[in-house]
């Protein structure tokens, strides 16, 4: 089987600033939990042998900020956290280039060396960090010294917020309140956005047409960047008409019938085809084999080109993507048709700065 992968309002205060001073007596977290949601930590979390000297060393090395993501079982914000916020490409592009993550659970027992080069655990850490929530998630500088913690769950858009703050090191010259003052985060949808190309029908089993699937969520930037500056163009729009489109949130428990015919949520057939980013554009041939699959934030001229690339049956006789982009742009410039139509550049231009 052939198959493809391309993968290129404010912040809560309480969020981002020391939490309550709670009580010697009561020094667990406060955060409820519930025995329902289970989730797995995402591998590309830093492999660490728990020395955070060390990892702070090294990260300063790379030119990046440790980051200390406090977490524990059943826990359903640490869930959403994962699941919601680090599935989204731009985020995970942010966290890929300027920071190290080290997970630690609250109530783990493992040996941890400190900050401070001192043999403890990962539940002491906790306690002397006065971890209260989770996930709490705390940044550190070169020195080893905390200069940004979110306590808790906070959307995609407050996350971004706080990285920018972080990785441009503003916090050595301007306070957490007056850099929200200035950045505060675009407003999201808190819906899934809609195209006159989706069809309501989630059968993806039927025979005769190659099928789209469009696995999103909401309150996702990414999403609404790729409806705004992609999907809205005609360009786009028209090379979806060969296609059985279906917009799925990859969250849900939606039920969509696969290509095998078998009724599943739609957070489970997400789970089951590996669907790891909001959004992600899924092809399938007429008969329901998967071909090709867009995990990144493409631009018109490649998102066309996806579409043609399985509607025209391209990929049939030129198993290679990147090949048939480098021939579509050879012959869009021969016929002097390049810049003829609106594109991404022309109505998104800040995404080429």
């Amino acid at each position: 089987m052939l198959r493809i992968i391309i993968t290129s309002c404010f912040i809560a205060l309480s969020s981002l600033t020391s939490p309550a001073i709670q009580s010697a007596e009561t020094p667990e977290p406060v955060q409820q939990v519930t025995n329902f949601d289970s989730f797995e930590l995402p591998p590309w979390f830093k492999v660490s042998f728990l020395d955070l000297s060390e990892d702070n060393l090294e990260a300063t090395d790379a030119n990046k900020h440790l980051v200390v993501f406090f977490w524990q079982d059943f826990c359903a914000y640490c869930k959403n956290t994962i699941e919601k916020n680090l599935t989204q490409q731009s985020i995970r592009d942010v966290f890929d280039q300027h920071f190290d993550v080290v997970a630690l659970n609250i109530w783990g027992d493992k040996e941890v060396y400190g900050l401070d080069g001192e043999a403890t655990t990962e539940k002491e850490i906790a306690r002397a960090l006065d971890v209260q929530f989770t996930p709490t998630i705390i940044f550190f500088n070169a020195d080893g010294e905390p200069v940004l913690r979110l306590n808790g769950y906070v959307s995609p858009n407050e996350m971004q917020v706080a990285l920018n703050y972080v990785k441009t090191k503003t916090y050595e010259s301007q306070s957490i309140f007056e850099y929200l003052a200035a950045n505060q985060p675009r407003a999201v949808n808190a819906s899934l956005n809609t195209q006159p190309f989706i069809q309501n029908d989630t059968n993806l089993s039927a025979q005769g047409k190659p099928k789209a699937v469009l696995f999103e969520q909401t309150n996702c930037p990414d999403c609404d960047t790729f409806h705004r500056c992609v999907l809205s163009l005609d360009a786009v729009r028209e090379r979806f008409e060969p296609f059985h489109t279906v917009q799925l949130d990859m969250w849900s428990r939606t039920p969509v019938t696969t290509p095998s015919g078998t009724v599943k949520a739609a957070r489970d057939y997400a789970r089951e085809i590996n669907v790891l980013y909001a959004p992600s554009l899924v092809l399938f041939d007429p008969d329901g084999t998967e071909i090709i699959r867009v995990e990144s934030q493409l631009r018109s001229f490649h998102t066309e080109a996806v579409l043609e690339y399985i509607a025209q049956d391209i990929y049939q006789r030129e198993p290679n993507f990147q090949r048939y982009i480098e021939e579509r742009g050879d012959i869009i410039r021969a016929k002097g048709e390049q810049g003829k139509t609106l594109s991404t550049r022309d109505i998104c231009p800040e995404l080429y700065e």
